[in-house]
């Protein structure tokens, strides 16, 4: 009696579909530990008000030059030359949660959001150090609203990719068992009587 053979091209196939074909990668944690050490300004705050300055958008990728008006609850660590005030102003770009991202986070700024920072003086003025990963939340705001909505043709175009590459895999599947089983690669085993 003869059962069902596993061909090796199916079984690479079935392995090449569980490996992604993106690596998202986050900093080393060492690396951002030194970061956040070497960072001159280290606060604690409340998100006051969040505007945009500049649209730095592209056809291909949507972001903003924003500004955050931050009300400090508590200087952690400030160079001597500060004024310790009780707001500041912070600049940081802004990235879509729609828009795929590799490597470091995003930033998710809105008011009301409770938020410990640390920054460094940069084009603009005070900046995170490392982007949204020298920015820790405390406490978000529950009820909040991209700056940059996400266009109904890109959720139905990621919907569409998303529906297409299964049905795609499927398919390929599919058509390769019946391949296998015409060639006689895959036989059926007889009963017996």
């Amino acid at each position: 009696m003869r059962y069902w053979i596993l061909h090796p091209f199916l079984m690479l196939l079935f392995i090449a579909l569980f490996i992604p074909a993106t690596t998202y990668g986050a900093m080393d944690p060492e690396e951002l530990k030194e970061i956040k050490m070497e960072a001159p300004l280290h606060l604690v705050g409340s998100v006051e008000s969040d505007v945009l300055v500049k649209d730095l958008s592209t056809d291909d990728s949507p972001k903003q030059l924003r500004k955050m008006r931050l009300s400090v609850q508590e200087y952690r660590k400030a160079p001597g030359s500060i004024n310790r005030e009780r707001s500041i102003e912070v600049f940081y770009t802004y990235i879509p949660s729609w828009v795929a991202m590799a490597g470091g986070s995003k930033m998710d700024i809105y008011e009301g959001d409770e938020i410990e920072l640390w920054l460094e003086k940069g084009k603009y003025g005070w900046e995170p150090a490392a982007g949204g990963n020298t920015v820790e939340h405390l406490s978000y705001v529950k009820d909040r609203k991209d700056p940059i909505p996400e266009p109904k043709a890109h959720a139905g175009k990621e919907m569409f990719n998303e529906n297409l590459g299964v049905l795609f895999m499927s398919g390929l599947v599919i058509a390769l068992l019946v391949f296998l089983f015409m060639t006689g690669h895959v036989v059926i085993p007889k009963e017996r009587r």
